[in-house]
């Protein structure tokens, strides 16, 4: 006893992260999951692991907004450190990422522990066997470091978790098409460069009270190539699944109820490209979401995090050649050209299947500050319940994918951000004349309030083919290329993130020239003199529409719109869809 309560006192004195040298426990084990390490912590156990094995490889892939390093681990037992060498290899490299929402910090600690129990104590090394292992410990780092506490009203744990968004109030995980955020254009190249075969993002969940500890999503659905489809179905979802909850955790996709009471059933969702998983399926890689349950206690929930990474990772050693014949063959349909209809948005289809859902007893109460009525779960009755799933999608908008774009080279900061992407660029070398399809946007409306720091768009989008010349310079995206499902979101208008649609684009819809009261006035009168259907028309309009009658603004720009001092670029979107056969080009690295 006296021997015990000694030890007990030596681990008391022993702080966070100055653990002693053979003592590899994370800041979370020491504090019996109260705490998560903060950036230096991290960095210090990290720089341990490097110093201590030779297959562990920190690294640093950019900075953050307020000049804090971002690190990535590589873990290969070839000493595969260079993306060229892992590649040469033929493993599956895998990319771990944790803390894109720093207060949902559980995978760090679940990579931390798994890192060392492969490098350090070998209880996993089996996991290196067809594998090499890319870690991110903390994407936002600014975020992390903002321990602002009661952030996350509705988790449970850690005491010190970051806050959600970068130091430039922008959320990660809306930024990956767009790519505002100094982080997120690390992170392209990063992925540019590495291009793993599997990406795993970290989260924790908001929603209801459910028994599941783990939330997550896998290309299911159409936005997905269908041999990566056919991939996650056949090798991934049951045998994974059926690992964590052999494990002791509770496992269920992400979705949501159908309302208040999951009775009236659950839904999933497409995941669209401002998310992570919605990003990587445009490349043909299988993307997966975790989202642990936010009301499970911390220790539970970086538990079952450790165990759902552990068990992913042992799928992808027994299914590494699968994976990457999957991979091969989505990749050479998008090198070979999208012919199908491609699409950018979806609905569900309205089909379910009864599934068991695990949830608890609910009720509601009415608040007496809201005066409206909230649900309330009882943990202490633990019911399942036979509902629907609605987890089937059909295209809601799709495309026939061009040839080519073609895009004036002036549009400068548009053309920076596809080469962001990875998306090769190309220079016509003489002038091109050609018959391509345009768009023409039009009944533009700004948002009332900036989300992610734009003031979102929408429009009207009608299409024109027409015969253009092109000039020697023009920008041309040949869609033969891996990153062609990336160009058509950033650039197709109707696309849920396109360019445009974030408000990238707006000088589209400016006029830039005025017209004189006493100009048009009398310039009116003369055409309406001149033109009888003219005339007509307007006389129509003035008897139908009483408040175009009574706009004077209005009744002058009608006549404005039709006169030869129209500006005719207004609305015309300048990315031109080609579908003939490629004129020479320049490879085009820019200006």
């Amino acid at each position: 006893m006296r021997f015990l309560t000694a030890k007990i006192a030596i681990l008391l004195l022993v702080a966070p992260g100055a653990a002693p040298a053979d003592d590899w426990s994370t800041v979370a084990e020491q504090t019996m999951y109260q705490k998560t390490s903060s950036y230096q912590q991290t960095l210090d156990y990290l720089k341990r692991l490097e110093a201590a094995s030779p297959w562990v490889r920190v690294t640093t892939f950019g900075k953050s907004a307020q000049g804090r390093d971002l690190h990535c681990v590589i873990v290969s037992r070839e000493g595969a450190f260079a993306p060229a060498d892992a590649k040469r290899t033929g493993k599956v490299i895998v990319l771990i990422q944790n803390g894109i929402h720093p207060g949902e910090i559980d995978g760090k600690d679940a990579s931390l522990a798994l890192l060392r129990d492969v490098a350090i104590t070998k209880k996993r090394v089996a996991l290196l066997d067809s594998v090499i292992l890319l870690v991110i410990p903390i994407f936002n780092v600014d975020g992390h470091e903002n321990t602002i506490r009661n952030t996350r009203a509705n988790q449970d744990g850690p005491t010190n978790a970051g806050f959600r968004v970068t130091a430039q109030i922008l959320n990660l995980n809306r930024d990956y098409l767009k790519a505002d955020a100094p982080e997120m254009r690390a992170w392209l190249r990063l992925w540019r460069d590495w291009l793993p075969d599997f990406f795993v993002d970290d989260h924790v969940t908001d929603g209801g009270d459910w028994q599941y500890t783990i939330h997550y999503t896998m290309p299911w659905h159409p936005n997905a190539a269908p041999t990566i489809r056919a991939w996650t179905t056949r090798y991934f979802d049951a045998d994974v699944t059926a690992a964590v909850e052999k494990a002791g955790f509770k496992i269920f996709p992400y979705a949501t109820p159908r309302g208040a009471d999951p009775r009236r059933g659950v839904i999933t969702f497409v995941d669209i490209p401002r998310f992570s998983t919605g990003y990587t399926a445009l490349w043909n890689r299988p993307g997966l979401l975790v989202e642990m349950h936010m009301l499970k206690d911390y220790r539970t929930r970086v538990l079952g995090n450790y165990a759902f990474l552990a068990a992913v990772l042992d799928n992808l050693n027994r299914n590494a050649s699968s994976l990457k014949v999957a991979i091969a063959m989505a990749d050479a349909q998008t090198l070979a050209g999208l012919n199908e209809p491609y699409p950018l948005t979806f609905d569900s289809d309205g089909d379910s299947v009864m599934v068991d859902f695990a949830g608890y007893a609910t009720d509601s109460a009415k608040g007496v500050a809201s005066g409206a009525f909230h649900p309330v779960f009882d943990r202490h009755k633990p019911v399942t319940q036979h509902v629907p799933y609605f987890g089937t999608f059909k295209a809601k908008v799709s495309i026939v994918p061009p040839r080519a774009y073609f895009i004036p080279r002036e549009w400068t900061e548009i053309l920076a951000r596809l080469r962001l992407h990875g998306i090769r660029l190309d220079t016509l070398t003489a002038p091109f004349t050609t018959k391509a399809q345009m768009y023409h946007l039009d009944s533009a409306g700004w948002a009332r309030e900036p989300f992610e720091g734009h003031l979102a768009v929408t429009y009207r989008t009608t299409a024109q083919d027409t015969s253009i010349t092109f000039p020697a310079g023009t920008v041309v995206i040949d869609l033969h290329q891996p990153a062609a499902k990336v160009a058509m979101q950033a650039l197709e208008p109707q696309g849920p993130d396109a360019f445009v649609a974030w408000g990238l684009w707006n000088a589209i819809f400016e006029r830039k020239e005025y017209i004189e009261d006493y100009v048009i006035d009398p310039l009116a009168d003369s055409m309406m003199a001149a033109d009888g259907s003219l005339r007509a028309a307007f006389k129509a309009r003035l008897a139908t529409d009483t408040a175009f009658a009574k706009n004077t603004t209005a009744r002058r720009e009608y006549f404005y719109e039709r006169s030869r001092f129209a500006e005719a670029q207004i609305g015309w979107y300048p990315v031109a869809r080609f579908f003939g056969g490629m004129p020479a080009v320049d490879r085009w690295e820019g200006d």
